[in-house]
């Protein structure tokens, strides 16, 4: 079999992810402005159920809402939280994105999902799932997950579209460290065919994992050595050679970020008191120390990993999604005080991801199932004011058994997206610079959908 080095850097780079070694040496160009910007993905893994996370708020579709949800309604003193003068509200946990939408830094996503096909109907649907060419394995937790991380939906990919930007974008990336990092592991959405993740603790250092038994102290002088010989001796055996030259890097990333992660910052530390024992607020927290020192780190163009989970709530929902949203909520509103602290609101454009949405309808064990369309959140200073792109599926009256709207594709209120997941991330992709032409290669249907661009976003300074 032939090896060649390339490929053996690729393979190391995602097999030494669980050491924290899943990275390679950026290789993007240089960017041509020295304007910073940052993309932040928030993956709510399991599913969250959008539809008690914005919620309709005018009487007649909020009478109806009640009378859709039954139980897992929210009135009374758990009611949604009006959004400006709109006709919507959210869930009450989360009162500080309700405050980042009235003052302009929060907009809504609304029924966004997997699509291929933006002339897909529910009767088309209804017909013939398979002439009508839905993606693959709808409702399937992996396969969703897969599809909304790679915008690719048939078949597999081993790239995700947070990846594929940093293979398109001329950017210096993180300058002396990976553009691409992950605070949740290796995922598939950073993952790219000309660079990798940077895989980072959500909390503590970056560093080296000992090996063997050998102390951390001589595993480094080892390995420094190493690196160092590897850029004076031509060895033969390309495994050497890039298991050195991924051994130099890592070393020079430990010693880049070890005094960013665990270093303090007065400017940013104290908006994370509230969340130092989330595992998102510590993700966040993490990134943000990382974007405020993007001038040493040499950072243009960044583009981040986070989670949190688990959503997937078949059961006692009201009381595991009251205790997620409220982590989120505290967590985006921590991370984006801290961004308009270091004057970098503008610059840092903060989104959720999640699996699919949950059924309209509940279930008979105080929860829902799996769904389609979701409505997801977009965070930063870059936001257009109050902006809210597309519509909450229309509710038709209520009837057991009968479909719950016009987009409903069964009978327990699973929405048909009106958006696809490609002009979601194409706006956002769009905002940090990727061009027109790169967006086709990046997100392979975006040309089956009108507009390409969604306008929720204002270009960055």
């Amino acid at each position: 079999m032939t090896l060649n080095r390339r490929t053996l850097l690729k393979g190391l780079g995602g097999g030494l992810a669980a050491s924290q070694l899943s990275f390679l040496p950026h290789i993007a160009q240089a960017s041509t402005t020295n304007t910073y910007q940052a993309l932040v993905c928030i993956f709510l893994y399991g599913g969250n159920d959008g539809n008690n996370t914005i919620i309709p708020i005018d009487p007649t579709n909020y009478a109806l809402y009640q009378q859709w949800r039954g139980s897992l309604a929210l009135k009374g003193s758990t009611a949604p939280i009006p959004l400006g003068s709109t006709n919507f509200g959210i869930h009450p946990s989360m009162p500080n994105c309700a405050q980042l939408f009235d003052n302009g830094d929060l907009g809504l996503v609304l029924n966004v999902g997997t699509l291929i096909d933006q002339r897909l109907t529910v009767p088309l649907y209804q017909a013939n799932p398979v002439a009508a060419d839905v993606p693959d394995n709808l409702f399937s937790h992996e396969d969703q997950r897969n599809e909304w991380k790679s915008a690719v939906y048939k078949g597999s990919t081993s790239t995700g579209w947070g990846g594929r930007i940093a293979d398109t974008l001329p950017l210096s990336g993180g300058g002396n460290v990976a553009p691409l990092m992950s605070f949740a592991g290796p995922d598939l959405w950073t993952l790219a065919s000309t660079n990798a993740p940077l895989c980072l603790p959500a909390t503590g250092s970056f560093v080296l994992n000992p090996y063997l038994g050998k102390p951390y102290a001589s595993l480094v002088a080892s390995a420094v050595s190493a690196a160092s010989n590897a850029t004076q001796t031509p060895y033969g055996n390309d495994a050497i050679s890039a298991v050195q030259t991924i051994t130099a890097a890592g070393v020079g990333a430990s010693t880049l970020l070890n005094p960013v992660l665990t270093g303090k910052n007065a400017t940013i530390d104290g908006y994370f008191k509230t969340v130092t024992g989330s595992t998102i607020g510590q993700q966040l927290w993490s990134v943000a120390k990382i974007i405020a020192d993007q001038s040493t780190l040499g950072a243009q163009t960044q583009v981040f990993y986070v989670d949190l989970g688990n959503f997937d709530t078949h059961t006692n929902q009201l009381a595991i999604q009251e205790t997620l949203l409220k982590e989120l909520d505290q967590a985006v509103f921590a991370f984006y005080s801290a961004t308009a602290a270091l004057g970098l609101a503008q610059n840092v454009t903060t989104f959720t991801l999640s699996d699919f949405a949950r059924t309209y309808v509940p279930n008979t064990t105080g929860g829902t199932d799996h769904a389609w369309g979701n409505h997801m959140l977009v965070v930063g200073g870059s936001v257009k004011p109050q902006s809210v792109v597309g519509s909450l599926p229309p509710l038709n009256a209520f009837s057991k058994g009968s479909p719950v709207g016009p987009l409903d594709i069964e009978t327990e209120g699973r929405w048909l997206p009106q958006i696809s997941v490609d002009q979601y991330a194409a706006t956002l992709a769009s905002w940090l610079g990727v061009s027109s032409a790169n967006l086709q290669k990046i997100f392979p249907t975006l040309a089956n959908f009108s507009p390409q661009n969604l306008g929720f976003l204002n270009p960055a300074p």
